[in-house]
């Protein structure tokens, strides 16, 4: 007799759970070496992007189309591939995608010190989005609490979350890193 693998396991319920129950699963990504994301769940990756900070800053904010780093998009605008199971390298275009920003050339580099955001868009179940921190040895997932991002004009600022207020980044970003770490 035959045993499924680990991996295996998750992915067959996921389709069990869709196909038959009818149900959504969120999507949820595991943050790798990399950076690579891993992404599980019972919808359809229509794109994925990762935002850097702005010149001056540390953290990246939210909604910030000024400050893309890499994005993808599925080559069919409807549909996307099943995102159970599916690995993102940072960087690297999967089969069925095609590299949206940079237009042409490689992904910009990603530098140590620095937190980034990632968004993946999906269909037939809600997305997923995160911070991340770059160290020298691996990224870090983590939660930067109170920073929404604010939109005037199509120039999007820092802000405190349900406020207008500028967000103030943490003067000991390795520090705030270590608290906000998501386990």
């Amino acid at each position: 007799m035959r045993i499924l693998s680990k991996r295996a396991v998750p992915v067959l319920l996921v389709l069990i759970c869709f196909s038959m129950l009818g149900c959504e699963v969120a999507t949820s990504a595991r943050l790798e070496p990399g950076p690579s994301f891993s992404l599980d769940g019972s919808g359809r990756l229509v794109s994925f992007h990762v935002y850097g900070p702005r010149q001056g800053h540390k953290i990246a904010t939210p909604v910030d189309d000024q400050s893309l780093m890499w994005s993808i998009a599925a080559t069919n605008d409807a549909h996307g591939a099943l995102v159970t199971g599916m690995q993102i390298a940072y960087g690297k275009v999967p089969t069925g995608y095609v590299q949206k920003f940079p237009s042409s050339g490689a992904a910009l580099p990603l530098a140590n010190g620095q937190v980034y955001i990632f968004d993946a868009e999906t269909t037939g179940a809600p997305g997923v989005n995160g911070f991340f921190y770059m160290d020298q040895s691996a990224p870090i997932l983590i939660k930067v609490p109170g920073l929404c991002g604010s939109s005037s004009a199509g120039d999007v600022k820092p802000v405190k979350c349900g406020t207008n207020e500028p967000y103030v980044e943490p003067k000991d970003l390795e520090k705030f890193v270590q608290e906000n770490r998501v386990r």
